[in-house]
């Protein structure tokens, strides 16, 4: 089979999953992988291996932040498919929430001639020159959640839902609240396209409901400590304050937390985006009313997967028009249904 014939194949593959994921209703596809347009150009000096058949392979994963509950289960998702093969290596970085260390660590690993690399940027701009130059050391560059800039093509990106995510949440927010009341959101960083399109979603939607009111909005970084002081300035200064949305759990957890210790306990209708194990606790508690479920360990599969596929083919970047994207399915998670998330897919 040809090079680009190749290519077109691994590219409906991705296109199929992705059209098997986002159970929202109004995401829309626009997959184009190679099917039209200007393809990326470049050149890519990749070399293909066997990664089923004996040869040694390396892989880089390299997170924003390796101590949070998702980084953690993205690793133990790959770990969980390239532990299958002895001869399957998986290296895993934390750039501590730095993208100047990212950088670093990426051209390390394109120095040592990693075979692949699962890459969640820290910052898109920042990181696109180093996955380009990846690319074009015939690296193929997986990235999960944290993409690098939209015109920087490459191999693929495998997420969770971001406007979507936003909006289903704002939906059940509102049903939940009455649809009345004041809100205050607490931000990721600033300029990431999921965290950016997460919040867009949620203000594009809670703007239909005329009874509720959007009064504030800090960014807390992704931490949980930091969300519990964000939270607090919002309960002085919005002592009526009836609901807050969290770009993720961790820093829904401290809001709850804060809520808590204010002895408002189940009186602010909390929400985050994730789903990992601990917010679901907190749902169960009624510390929390709900948080967007994504499991993580199927999400850092499917980015190994799509490694091996694209290391042990003749595929590489330069015949995509686009990045090909894998949206993983979300589920929406309140007191009613948290019992149906089995204890072997909480992560």
């Amino acid at each position: 089979m040809k090079r680009k014939g190749i290519a077109l194949l691994l590219i409906a593959i991705m296109a199929i999953m992705s059209l098997a994921a986002c159970a929202g209703g109004e995401t829309t596809r626009t997959d184009d992988g190679a099917g039209s347009g200007q393809a990326a150009g470049g050149t890519s000096s990749k070399v293909k291996v066997d990664p089923y058949g004996g040869d040694e392979v390396k892989i880089a994963y390299i997170a924003h932040d390796i101590k949070t509950p998702n980084n953690q289960g993205w690793k133990e998702g790959i770990e969980r498919v390239t532990s299958n093969w002895s001869n399957i290596k998986v290296d895993s970085y934390g750039a501590e929430e730095s993208a100047e260390k990212q950088v670093q660590i990426m051209t390390d690993c394109i120095n040592q001639g990693y075979n692949a690399i699962i890459l969640q940027c820290s910052d898109g701009t920042a990181l696109a020159p180093s996955v380009k130059q990846a690319e074009e050391a015939g690296i193929p560059v997986v990235t999960v959640n944290l993409d690098c800039s939209s015109d920087t093509i490459h191999s693929a990106l495998v997420m969770a839902v971001d406007y979507d995510g936003g909006r289903m949440a704002a939906e059940k927010m509102a049903e939940q609240m009455g649809e009345k009341g004041k809100i205050a959101i607490i931000q990721g960083v600033p300029g990431l396209e999921r965290t950016d399109n997460l919040e867009k979603g949620f203000r594009d939607t809670i703007a239909k409901y005329s009874g509720i009111e959007i009064v504030d909005a800090q960014s807390a970084s992704f931490q949980k400590d930091t969300a519990m002081t964000v939270m607090n300035s919002f309960l002085q200064s919005y002592p009526d304050l009836a609901g807050v949305f969290a770009i993720n759990d961790a820093m829904a957890e401290g809001a709850a937390l804060a809520a808590q210790s204010a002895n408002k306990k189940g009186e602010i209708c909390i929400w985050g985006a994730d789903g990992e194990k601990d917010a679901l606790a907190m749902i169960e508690s009624g510390d929390m009313a709900g948080t967007i479920y994504t499991n993580s360990w199927d999400e850092g599969s499917t980015a190994a997967k799509i490694a091996l596929l694209m290391m042990g083919s003749e595929y590489d970047y330069t015949v995509l028009t686009a990045t090909p994207k894998v949206i993983m399915e979300p589920i929406v998670v309140t007191k009613d249904n948290v019992g149906d998330i089995a204890e072997e897919d909480r992560w």
